[in-house]
């Protein structure tokens, strides 16, 4: 059972959120270019900052941002979490009707060094970001993985049949 003294601090704490949330929302709302500052945060290491005050933003803005998006959310070192979140709280025939494009531009991107060497990440990445989505995106790339000519990336075709 929670005593007495921490419930108080529980009520401390949900107090000085609420609080800090009301400076912040007035901040992000006193800003005269959402998207650049949205872009340019998105970038840094605090982007987790900012993937949770997209959580709450209209869906216009996270569509301005929605090839950033994906492109972190496929990156295991980032707020990989946060950032699926975020594009989950879009409209989802939107986001189905416009992600595999850049999801094909990622992995097949010669520039990527880590594509290259690396492509059973992304494409587990993705993978686990479609089985969120659709079925339909989900069965699509891991067809394409099961052809690839990396034995690892066939792996995720048949991790993720199993």
């Amino acid at each position: 059972m929670i005593s007495n003294t921490d419930k108080e601090r529980w009520a401390r704490i949900k107090s000085l959120h609420q609080s800090a949330m009301s400076v912040i929302l007035a901040e992000w709302n006193a800003l005269e270019d959402q998207l650049e500052v949205s872009r340019y945060g998105l970038q840094t290491e605090h982007g987790l900052t900012l993937s949770i005050l997209l959580l709450s933003q209209n869906d216009d803005l996270k569509k301005e941002l929605f090839e950033t998006l994906v492109k972190l959310a496929s990156v295991a070192h980032r707020s990989i979490a946060l950032n699926r979140a975020v594009i989950k709280t879009m409209p989802r025939k939107w986001v189905i009707e416009h992600i595999e494009p850049i999801v094909d531009q990622i992995l097949t991107d010669e520039n990527d060094a880590y594509v290259k060497t690396e492509p059973d990440e992304y494409y587990r990445r993705f993978a686990e970001l479609y089985y969120e989505l659709d079925d339909g995106l989900l069965n699509r790339l891991l067809d394409r993985a099961a052809k690839h000519d990396n034995l690892d990336v066939v792996e995720v075709a048949e991790d993720f049949r199993q």
